[in-house]
């Protein structure tokens, strides 16, 4: 078994190497000079787009979003204009900026997230590039304009745009590269213009020259790159030199150190240690690099590899011609089981260090990828460890464990190509919310249930994911079945809400199911008000009863006091004796409507004439609404309530005003309003009927107005309508006139009225009429920026307007 084939020496002591992750599952025709790539950190998702030189359009252009292992999760069409940028952020949404400044953020399965944009200054003068960054809580995003300014956003979640200060230097200049620093508190950028170095810092809105001493003389810095942790930055310059030192700009280094940085062009990839010790390797086609924060990936249109430093006790323990202990375990253990004497000879060396050799060879399988080196190094451990008995087991357990989970998530299936030290920082609760936004539910509870997580971060959290994922999906199933199968699963395990799942499901308008659901619910408090939510007022009440919560019962019947009819509240709460009973008491102490009884009683008339009009309302024959309806008046006026004796007198005048118009017009016009009375007469030809009931009930004339314009219009009694415009008391203006054509149907009746509409609304009403051109030229004469964007808001189909629109000159106001 050769163990170090593919290791890489730099200098004397350090190695590296690029074993193969994966090979890729796409199409391996794909080639990826064509594409922009973008992958997430972390073994996260890979996203790809053409690049726009080479597409046709690139409103055309698709986003295809690939694990990292390369099998396709989804692919979405871009519509939203020139892309200039696509990155992701750490909760691994895809963040894609556009050429004017908005940015538009998807999740891994493309589905559109919200949108946010850097402001007008950005929109004016257009983004040139764009860079992400993130620290351990959020994403930020910065952008660099076509007017070499810089405009960065430190979170997309709460999206705030800060303009940095100008980078001096001859305005025509272009900035050559830049990077963004993340401090605790702020965001500098550090920037290269011409053959100067600045840093922005944005608290104290100065530039600030930096100066770095080149060998031969001044150069200008082409490249940028910044360590994952911030610390650390390298510089290359034009002519080919390479400075790295701290992002401060302070410490140039001179001795090697952990770190290195990768050079990529072409196929040819160069390793340079923080000492100037470089190694080249040579690529079997052109490929993308992305940075983690202990190693960096190479993708390429066929594989999936990684380079990272070997780490030291690997060296030790794996390294050719080692003496350590842990390479003698090793061989000791490849002896014993080929039955080889060696196997004696190597554990005679370290019988005095055999709990140093265990750990060397168990802390190297931590860094390893090559599943059956791990199982050699672990055998190895274990076998040494049974001539230490007392040595304690947990740690080599712990990394047994750990690399069952690291194992099961680079599967090519899964494709979350993490290393251990990633799975350190990142925690398994984050890895378990990344396998849940993939929607691997079943791994994610196996590796809950393997660890033995708490229920709250582990089973239920994944659980419960995976029940709101199932209820928002299209089914063939019943609701019925799709419940009984989430509680199945569920059952009641601590810590999963059907409040929580419920509201799910009802987000996505499967009501019946969110029903079905929250009967699951055994917390009264959380199920009763999801129930009065959906509509299921009758087993709310049941449950809040059930439940003996007073203050829950009163919560019920206050919701359906207010929300329904009182004759429908009474006819539901008969059923219930503990409801009515508790509704009698709290009927005195409240101003709603009180039982027929109890208004008796306390010889109160006000409300009594309340009962009245709504048995006047319920009453199916009209003399009997009279006879209500008067009844209600002469409570009224035992109350001296002048105003509702007036208006229950007037609906009584409005009543036998219709009966008579029933029987003149032999149409029914009884139950209908005041003005839909006029307008049903104005639709007739009624006018001088109308005319009357305006007379007699005072209507105002404005109200009127509008009453003859849409009754002509829905008529169409053009003519009518015509001659009704040029009444010299119109009170409304001509605007109504084109709203009531266009609404009904005539937009060549509308133009009539355009002549006389308020010059101020001429081009809104030229749209209306579809009437574009005439917009479009009245705009032009107006030389109304804000007039030129309704007219192209509203005909965005038009190809060759907006082509026009979008000559017309800037300095228009």
């Amino acid at each position: 078994m050769a163990l170090v084939s593919d290791w890489i020496q730099l200098g004397s002591e350090i190695f590296y190497r690029k074993p193969e992750l994966y090979s890729m599952g796409w199409d391996k025709r794909l080639n990826l000079e064509d594409f922009i790539v973008a992958a997430a950190p972390l073994g996260g998702p890979i996203a790809l787009t053409i690049i726009e030189t080479k597409a046709v359009h690139q409103s055309k252009s698709l986003i295809f979003i690939f694990s990292a292992s390369g099998t396709q999760i989804t692919s979405f069409k871009w519509t939203n204009g020139s892309l200039v940028f696509i990155g992701w952020s750490r909760n691994e949404d895809l963040v894609c900026v556009q050429e004017q400044g908005d940015v538009l953020i998807y999740d891994m399965f493309g589905n559109y997230q919200h949108t946010f944009n850097f402001g007008q200054e950005v929109k004016d003068s257009f983004v040139k590039e764009a860079q992400i960054f993130t620290s351990f809580q959020d994403t930020g995003l910065a952008v660099l304009t076509r007017a070499n300014r810089i405009f960065v956003v430190n979170s997309i979640q709460e999206p705030k745009a800060r303009k940095y200060v100008e980078i001096p230097g001859n305005p025509d200049s272009p900035v050559l590269s830049w990077a963004l620093i993340r401090e605790e508190r702020q965001t500098n950028v550090i920037a290269s213009r011409e053959s100067r170095l600045f840093l922005l810092d944005y608290q104290e809105h100065m530039a600030l020259p930096q100066n770095i001493c080149w060998a031969g003389g001044d150069e200008r810095v082409f490249a940028i790159s910044i360590s994952s942790n911030y610390r650390h930055i390298a510089l290359y310059t034009e002519k080919g030199n390479l400075w790295i030192g701290s992002s401060d700009l302070s410490t140039k280094y001179c001795e090697c150190g952990t770190g290195a940085v990768v050079l990529l062009w072409d196929m040819t990839l160069e390793i340079i240690s923080v000492n100037g010790e470089s190694t080249i390797m040579y690529l079997d086609s052109r490929s993308s690099l992305v940075q983690e924060i202990d190693s960096v990936r190479i993708i390429s249109s066929t594989t999936h590899d990684i380079l990272h430093k070997v780490p030291r006790v690997m060296v030790e323990t794996m390294g050719i011609g080692s003496m350590s202990p842990g390479a003698l375990l090793l061989e000791a253990s490849q002896g014993y089981q080929e039955g080889s004497t060696r196997a004696t000879d190597c554990l005679g060396m370290i019988k005095e260090t055999l709990e140093e050799a265990v750990t060397q060879c168990y802390q190297s399988a931590q860094h390893e990828f090559n599943q059956s080196i791990q199982k050699a190094l672990l055998r190895a451990a274990l076998f040494g460890k049974t001539f230490v008995p007392n040595m304690d087991p947990e740690p080599c357990k712990s990394v047994t464990t750990t690399l069952r989970i690291l194992n099961a998530v680079r599967n090519q299936r899964v494709g979350i190509p993490i290393t251990w030290n990633q799975l350190e920082w990142m925690t398994v609760s984050v890895l378990l919310d990344r396998l849940v936004l993939r929607r691997l539910f079943p791994l994610a509870f196996k590796i809950a249930t393997y660890l033995k997580l708490p229920d709250a971060e582990g089973t239920s959290r994944v659980l419960a994911h995976w029940a709101c994922f199932k209820v928002k999906q299209p089914s063939q199933k019943g609701d019925d079945r799709i419940a009984q199968e989430v509680n199945a699963k569920l059952g009641y395990t601590p810590g999963i809400s059907y409040t929580d799942i419920a509201n799910k499901a009802e987000q996505v308008g499967r009501k019946s199911l969110a029903i079905k659901l929250i009967e699951y619910e055994c917390r009264p408090s959380k199920q009763v008000p999801v129930l009065l939510r959906l509509g299921e007022d009758q087993g709310a009440l049941k449950k809040a009863l059930n439940s003996g919560d007073a203050d829950l019962i009163h919560a019920v019947l206050f919701h359906l006091r207010n929300k329904m009819a009182l004759a429908d509240f009474l006819m539901l709460i008969r059923n219930f004796p503990a409801a009515m009973s508790l509704h009698i008491k709290s009927c005195k102490e409240s101003d709603i409507d009180q039982l027929k009884d109890i208004f008796n009683q306390e010889d109160d008339f006000y409300n009594q004439a309340l009962l009245k009009i709504s048995e006047a309302f319920d009453a199916k024959r009209i003399d009997s609404q009279l006879v209500s309806l008067q009844g209600a008046g002469e409570l009224f006026r035992k109350t001296k309530s002048d105003f509702n004796s007036q208006i229950t007198e007037d609906q009584v005048k409005l009543i036998r005003a219709q009966i008579r118009l029933e029987e003149n017009e032999q149409k029914s016009f009884v139950n209908k309003s005041l003005y839909d009375t006029m307008l049903q007469l104005i639709k007739d030809g009624q006018i001088k009927e109308a005319e009357k009931l305006k007379a007699d009930f005072k209507v105002p004339d404005k109200r009127y107005c509008y009453l003859r314009v849409y009754g002509h219009a829905e008529a169409n009694h053009w003519n009518e309508l015509n001659a009704f415009s040029k009444n010299k008391k119109l009170v409304i203006g001509f605007e109504p006139f084109v709203d009531a054509c266009v609404k009904f149907g005539s937009t060549t009746e509308a133009q009539k009225y355009l002549s006389r509409v308020k010059e101020e609304n001429k081009i809104t009403y030229f749209l209306k009429c579809d009437l574009v051109e005439e917009a479009f030229r009245l705009a032009q004469e107006l030389r109304s920026a804000s007039a030129l964007q309704e007219v192209s808001s509203s005909c965005r189909t038009n190809q060759f307007l907006q082509n026009k629109i979008q000559l017309i000159p800037l300095s228009y106001t």
